[in-house]
């Protein structure tokens, strides 16, 4: 159980407790604004860019976090994956392709980062509560114990309340393959659980929606990503200007060529 260490560990969250449990669950919205921004955020528009990035911030940072369980490494995860997603937002026609493309890599880099269980003591679906129920700590035990698609199926499907095609995209499975791992999961954690299951599950979910950052912190965040861009177009121009000297080289000898010949 969390002991004198755990408000040293709760600064460390990417937002403070109070604030998180403010925030309920909720999923990314499906609505115009995204797809609206995305063709000015593929020409690297900075205000488009952060429309976007916003718009899937909270998601890969409650994934992260709950998959890593260690605060630091969910922290990395989802600076890795907002930082990779600059490079691949160009080619992203919809929101659809955004939003799966965001699943997809914040669980397989999630995967990457979470070689170990994390301790009670620093585990976030623990510290998140001040005073933790040694039922709830036995709990996210139990789940931290399960095989690596249980539980993310698990935390997928019942927390993040994914349907199950956006769970088998993000976990990078079939929907059936999928549906199976949170049933074992199920079945497994109901056996520890008996008769308390369903409220533990509750309490898990509430845990789970506090990992969502406040707006002003993931404005925040997706700013000091964003600016990002100016290496990114500097870079991009870059490569157009080579390009279109090489170009200008190919069509300059060729057009050399071509007098040698006639003459």
């Amino acid at each position: 159980m969390p002991g004198e260490g755990q408000t040293s560990l709760l600064h460390r969250l990417p937002f403070s407790p109070a604030e998180a449990h403010t925030v309920p669950t909720s999923s990314v919205q499906t609505n115009t604004t995204v797809d609206d921004a995305l063709p000015l955020a593929r020409k690297l528009k900075r205000s488009a860019v952060d429309t976007v990035l916003r718009a899937y911030y909270p998601r890969v940072c409650r994934i992260a976090l709950a998959l890593c369980g260690r605060i630091d490494q969910g922290n990395e995860v989802v600076k890795t994956v907002m930082c990779q997603s600059l490079r691949t937002l160009p080619w992203w026609s919809n929101q659809i392709q955004a939003a799966n493309w965001f699943l997809h890599h914040t669980v397989l880099t999630s995967r990457e980062f979470s070689k170990s269980v994390p301790d009670a003591s620093e585990d976030c679906l623990i510290l998140t509560l001040k005073t933790p129920s040694p039922e709830h700590i036995a709990f996210v035990r139990a789940l931290r114990n399960l095989p690596p698609q249980q539980r993310e199926a698990f935390l997928l499907l019942r927390c993040e309340h994914l349907d199950p095609r956006q769970s088998a995209v993000a976990m990078d499975c079939s929907t059936g393959a999928a549906a199976n791992h949170l049933i074992a999961a199920t079945k497994s954690l109901s056996e520890i659980a008996a008769n308390t299951f369903d409220p533990r599950v509750a309490e898990l979910i509430r845990v789970y929606a506090s990992l969502t950052p406040p707006e002003p912190l993931i404005i925040a965040n997706v700013s000091r990503i964003s600016r990002r861009l100016r290496s990114r177009r500097t870079t991009r121009f870059i490569r157009q200007l080579i390009l279109i000297i090489l170009l200008a080289a190919v069509s300059w000898t060729a057009w050399r060529l071509y007098k040698m010949i006639i003459l």
